[in-house]
C-alpha cells in the first residue's frame, strides 16, 4: 500500500469522524478507541465554574434618583442562591456595588455612617453565597464618603480569610490551573487615588506600577501553562472615554502580549452588554443588575452572567435577565 493511500485514508477517516458519519471505535483498536472516547468526554467537562455580577447601585439611603437606584437587597440574594445552585466555586461583584458618590452633576448627601451602612448590607446579602465573594472597586464605591482602606476594610474581613492588603490582588486555584486577576482603575490620570467625592467620578486609569504588577504576574501564568481570567470595573477595551480606562492602549498592550495565556476581561461600567475580540483577547463588558420595571417580577430579579470554563479551556458565559450569552 504507499504513502499516499495511507494519507488519503487518515484523511478520510479525519473527516468522517468529525462529521459524525463514523465512530472512531470503528478503526482504531479497543483499548485506543477508548482513550479517545475519554479523550473527547474530558475536554467536554466543566472544571471549574463562576459567576459575575455588576453596577448593582445598591442604597438603603432615601434619595431621588430614580426607581433602578435603591434598596436591592432581595436581587443581591436571588443572585447569590443562583450561584449556589449552579454549583460555583465564587462570585465576583464588579464594581458599583453600591449607589454613592456623585450622579452626574448630584452631589454626594450620603454620610460615612449611611456609606459604610450600605457596603455592610451588600456584603450581609452576599453572604447567602457558600463560597468566596471578591469585590471590585467601583467608581460610585471611591466616590462615596471612605477612601479606598476603608472600603476594603469592610469588604475583605480578616476572619473571612479573604483580607486582602491591596485594591488589585489575584487569586488561583491550582488544580484548574486558573489564575484570577482583580484590577483597581480608580485612579486619577496622574496615578493618585481617587478620594471621597471626587468630581471626575467615571474616569478611570491604571497607573504604572499596577500594569508592571499585571505583567508579572502573567509571566507566572504563562510559566505555570496557566489561564488567567481578568475583572476591571472599566473597561480595558476600545470603547469610547470615559466607560473605558483612558490609557486603554496600554493596557491593551500589556495584555493582548499574553494573549496566548489571556482568553477574556470582564467589566461593569458600560450598563450594558458590549464584546470586543481584539488580538486574541475578548473584552466582555455585562448589562448591570437592574430589573426591566416593565418585566414579571416574580419571574426576573436583574442581570448577571455564571461563567463555566472547559477542561480544554473553553469558556461558556450565560447571561442571566438581559445579560448576553456567548462562548469563547
Amino acid at each position: 500500500m504507499s504513502d499516499k493511500t495511507n494519507i488519503n485514508r487518515r484523511q478520510f477517516i479525519k473527516a468522517t469522524v468529525a462529521t459524525g458519519a463514523v465512530s472512531v471505535s470503528d478503526f482504531a483498536p479497543p483499548a485506543l478507541s477508548q482513550k479517545l472516547h475519554d479523550a473527547e468526554r474530558n475536554s467536554n467537562k466543566i472544571k471549574l465554574k463562576f459567576g459575575v455580577i455588576n453596577d448593582v447601585h445598591h442604597t438603603i439611603t432615601e434619595h431621588d434618583l430614580g426607581p433602578d437606584i435603591g434598596e436591592h437587597s432581595e436581587w443581591i440574594k436571588a443572585f447569590a442562591e443562583a450561584m449556589n445552585a449552579a454549583g460555583a466555586s465564587f462570585v465576583v461583584s464588579n464594581g458599583d456595588q453600591v449607589h454613592e458618590g456623585y450622579n452626574g452633576g448630584i452631589p454626594s448627601r450620603y454620610k460615612e455612617t449611611e456609606f459604610t451602612r450600605n457596603l455592610e448590607t451588600y456584603k450581609e446579602n452576599m453572604r447567602l453565597f457558600k463560597g468566596p465573594s471578591y469585590y471590585v472597586l467601583g467608581n460610585h464605591e471611591c466616590c462615596g464618603a471612605i477612601d479606598k482602606d476603608g472600603i476594603r476594610s469592610i469588604w475583605h474581613y480578616p476572619e473571612d480569610n479573604q483580607f486582602i492588603p491591596e485594591n488589585y490582588f489575584q487569586f488561583d486555584y491550582p488544580e484548574q490551573k486558573l489564575r484570577f486577576i482583580v484590577l483597581d482603575s480608580q485612579y486619577e490620570p496622574d496615578g493618585t487615588d481617587k478620594k471621597p467625592f471626587c468630581r471626575g467620578y467615571a474616569e478611570g486609569y491604571i497607573p504604572p506600577q499596577q500594569l508592571q504588577w499585571l505583567c508579572e504576574q502573567l509571566d507566572e501564568v504563562r510559566h505555570n501553562d496557566y489561564q488567567a481570567i481578568i475583572f476591571s470595573h472599566q473597561i480595558l477595551g476600545n470603547i469610547h472615554y470615559p466607560y473605558g480606562v483612558s490609557n486603554a492602549g496600554e493596557v491593551q498592550r500589556v495584555i493582548e502580549s499574553y494573549s496566548d495565556v489571556v482568553p477574556v476581561a470582564f467589566h461593569g461600567h458600560l450598563h450594558d452588554n458590549a464584546v470586543q475580540r481584539q488580538n486574541g483577547v475578548t473584552y466582555v463588558s455585562a448589562r448591570r443588575w437592574i430589573v426591566d420595571l416593565s418585566a414579571d417580577w416574580a419571574k426576573r430579579f436583574g442581570d448577571w452572567l455564571l461563567v463555566e470554563v472547559f477542561s480544554d479551556n473553553r469558556i461558556r458565559v450565560t447571561g442571566h435577565g438581559a445579560s448576553l450569552s456567548l462562548d469563547i
